[in-house]
């Protein structure tokens, strides 16, 4: 900073360290691209292949030792993103870990992602064996399911990073059970999941599904905000499951899964695979690359649906928090902390790269409702950061 000039403001922090986390995205996107560019024109899918073909007769141990190859090549190309997203971390103070803690949590994460992966290729492929004309559909359930299953598995998978415990603030949880019980939902115990030792970030959600709903709270967000504030966070979360945002969401994420694996049947069907000698169908291991690639890019285009569908619940969300507590002010005062701690800021023009609304118009809108019920908040005046995914 050169002498005299004036020191970042908080919003302009926050452009500045969003604005580097979607390079970042598109880093892992084009080191990805590469990677499977790399590892098809070097020829390591036809030797991946004959590898596994060595090691076993049983197509579908062949088709996990391919997929093992492929993906330790993504993981390596993935490395560059990773240290870029550390340093990041550390600069804009949001690290408050070591790069070895950071790498473990690193390498668990994508241990999950390969075997998330390992089930989508083996429903992928054996359903088109099997089921060659409907094969498509009946991989769509089955992707499905299992991204179910990781939904209603979400707290066991948030333990195995950081450590989740019961809440310790007794009076707190009691006083969230009852705003469940006031909003009909069936939540205990409430539970803390305890992040600070990693990063500042904050967030708050109601995991799990039915009758095993659990409300999750990180402690850096205990810690930060006030309990009408914590209450109106958790509102905002049990909103969604009284307007069944998780299950129309599972609907959409299904069909989106169907769609791409419908254009990657007729892909295949039509020897549109690229780096594939022979059409010989599904039965070709090396269709793995290119399967995989249209897979990638198949999700990211269906990303943008599922945001703007997403953004739509957050509203609903935001309106029935201040309807269940009967006032906004502890929202607005809540989103404004954690636009602080979570340092992410987007406007208009780029929210359709994000799940969530910019902040400034969710507290806009939250103010209109205040006023329109004669609610004085005591904050219209203040300036707004921009967004944080609560």
């Amino acid at each position: 900073m050169t002498a005299g000039a004036q020191p970042p403001t908080r919003e302009e922090r926050g452009r500045a360290y969003t604005r580097q986390l979607r390079w970042i995205g598109e880093l892992q996107f084009a080191a990805l691209f590469i990677a499977i560019l790399a590892y098809s024109l070097l020829g390591l899918h036809k030797w991946s292949a004959g590898s596994a073909q060595d090691l076993t007769t049983n197509f579908y141990l062949q088709l996990i030792v391919c997929w093992t190859i492929l993906w330790a090549t993504c993981l390596v190309a993935s490395v560059p993103a990773f240290l870029y997203r550390f340093s990041l971390d550390r600069k804009f103070n949001m690290a408050n870990s070591g790069v070895f803690h950071r790498l473990m949590d690193f390498l668990k994460g994508n241990v999950f992602s390969f075997a998330f992966g390992a089930t989508v290729v083996e429903a992928i492929f054996s359903c088109n064996i099997l089921t060659p004309r409907y094969g498509w559909l009946l991989a769509g359930v089955l992707c499905s399911l299992a991204y179910v299953g990781v939904s209603s598995g979400a707290l066991w998978l948030l333990s195995l990073f950081y450590p989740v415990l019961p809440l310790s603030n007794q009076l707190l949880a009691d006083r969230l059970i009852r705003l469940s019980t006031k909003a009909g939902i069936t939540v205990r115990p409430v539970l803390e999941w305890r992040i600070s030792a990693r990063t500042r970030a904050a967030n708050a959600l109601v995991a799990g599904i039915s009758s095993s709903r659990r409300i999750l709270l990180t402690d850096t967000l205990v810690s930060a905000l006030s309990e009408d504030e914590v209450e109106a966070i958790v509102a905002h979360e049990l909103g969604h499951c009284v307007l069944h945002h998780t299950r129309k969401r599972l609907i959409v994420q299904s069909l989106i899964f169907t769609g791409i694996l419908g254009c990657i049947g007729f892909a295949v069907q039509h020897d549109l695979v690229t780096f594939v000698d022979k059409n010989m169908g599904w039965q070709d291991l090396t269709l793995l690359p290119g399967v995989f690639l249209y897979w990638t890019l198949g999700n990211i285009y269906g990303r943008l649906v599922l945001g703007a569908f997403a953004r739509k619940n957050e509203r609903e969300a935001d309106l029935f928090s201040w309807r269940l507590i009967g006032r906004a002010e502890p929202f607005i005062t809540a989103m404004r902390k954690l636009s602080d701690l979570n340092l992410i800021v987007f406007d208009k023009n780029s929210e359709g790269r994000y799940m969530h609304p910019p902040t400034a118009d969710r507290i806009a809108a939250a103010e209109q409702f205040a006023k329109a019920r004669g609610e004085q908040t005591g904050v219209s005046n203040v300036s707004v950061a921009a967004s944080s995914e609560s």
